[in-house]
């Protein structure tokens, strides 16, 4: 088939799906493994476990490489695919098959060093387990994954997510307090040094680990060009200086009563509360932030990305009795898949129909969310 058309136009084809093909199935038993601590009834495309470098490419999805023939690295290498997106968790060949539970998993750094020698560029993850690659096995990761810089283009370091439904699987925590402060600060001193080495910060922590530390989060500006947006770097950041500067902009008075209920995980609500205390003084608004507790998942879930639409629903119909029908329900986008859907399965109209509310999707950008607060829809805008 022959296309005429200018190198900046679409191709004019779309697929049903996009890979053509089946997608690549994962072959490791990670003792992390999010897809196990899923309870039953969720939507099937839930429990999908891919490892599929193209996925990688069209959607950023992270890759082991342990799944990868010798024909796939050979396309990846002859298409130019890159950036690539891998999980790395340990360089240490040993812990890291101890991880993934898989042999093929010890070789990741002759994998990342062929990648680097072929001219891939690729961005990478550690997902940090207490007492197993974290303190001495974290240092040498980060050191063996610095020395692979420019190919290596960043690394984000995020801790393991564990739910309720555990039974029989490998025994995990939470981090402590003390030990978010410490890897906190210790990957801030990296940073200090690699932008003396490379001229950039190439480490970044995941925000999640800023709220188990109680810490302040960081300015915006050293999270550099968020190259780990999508794995929640950055997020909270950028999103308290967007409206820490839109707020000079907030009207002192709106035309009609508006009421709100802004829904999130339980680890943004303290960041929420004070970045958004200037608008208590708005006259004719009134607010509550609700910090959503997961009771699907376990109360060591805290994120708003994993907030299900019957936990949200269960707890806010105690918040909206008789006048629900007065309320604005605003939901941040991280919640749904779309913009439409919850992890349960619930959409945003089985949600406005249970709470008999107008709801409305949020995005991660200041104005977006200061504009719903205070009412876009009755001509507010920043």
């Amino acid at each position: 088939m022959t296309i005429e058309k200018n190198f900046d136009e679409d191709l004019g084809i779309e697929f049903e799906n996009p890979l053509i093909d089946e997608i690549m199935r994962c072959k490791n038993k990670c003792i992390f493994c999010f897809v196990d601590q899923m309870p039953k009834g969720l939507r099937p495309s839930l429990y999908i476990k891919d490892d599929d470098y193209r996925l990688s490419i069209l959607e950023g999805t992270y890759i082991t490489l342990t799944n990868l023939q010798d024909k796939d690295l050979d396309r990846i290498i002859s298409m130019r695919l890159s950036p690539l997106y891998i999980s790395v968790h340990a360089t240490d060949g040993n812990v890291r098959k101890t991880m993934l539970r898989n042999k093929a998993a010890e070789k990741i750094m002759d994998r990342l060093k062929f990648l680097k020698e072929n001219g891939i560029f690729f961005h990478t993850q550690i997902v940090l387990c207490p007492g197993v690659n974290d303190k001495d096995v974290l240092e040498r990761t980060l050191e063996d994954l610095f020395s692979l810089y420019p190919s290596m283009q960043s690394i984000a370091v995020v801790p393991v997510g564990i739910t309720k439904y555990r039974k029989g699987l490998y025994p995990l925590r939470r981090f402590t307090q003390k030990e978010a402060q410490e890897i906190t600060e210790r990957v801030e001193e990296l940073q200090r040094e690699n932008l003396k080495r490379f001229g950039t910060r190439l480490v970044f922590v995941a925000d999640e680990f800023y709220e188990i530390a109680k810490k302040e989060f960081p300015p915006a500006e050293t999270y550099e060009d968020f190259p780990q947006w999508e794995n929640g770097v950055g997020m909270v950041s950028l999103l308290r200086d967007q409206l820490t500067e839109l707020m000079n902009e907030v009207p002192l008075s709106l035309p009609v009563k508006r009421r709100v209920k802004i829904a999130t995980g339980i680890s943004a609500f303290r960041f929420l509360e004070k970045v958004l205390s200037p608008l208590r003084r708005v006259e004719n608004l009134e607010f509550e932030i609700c910090p959503i507790r997961n009771d699907f998942f376990g109360e060591s879930v805290t994120v708003a990305g994993l907030v299900t639409g019957r936990d949200l629903v269960a707890q806010l119909k105690k918040r909206l009795v008789d006048e629900a029908h007065l309320y604005n329900l605003l939901v941040p986008e991280v919640m749904l898949k779309d913009g439409k859907v919850f992890l349960d399965g619930l959409s945003v109209q089985d949600v406005e129909q249970k709470l008999h509310v107008k709801v409305a999707v949020v995005k991660i950008d200041g104005r977006d969310f200061l504009e719903k607060i205070l009412g876009k829809d009755l001509g507010v805008e920043l």
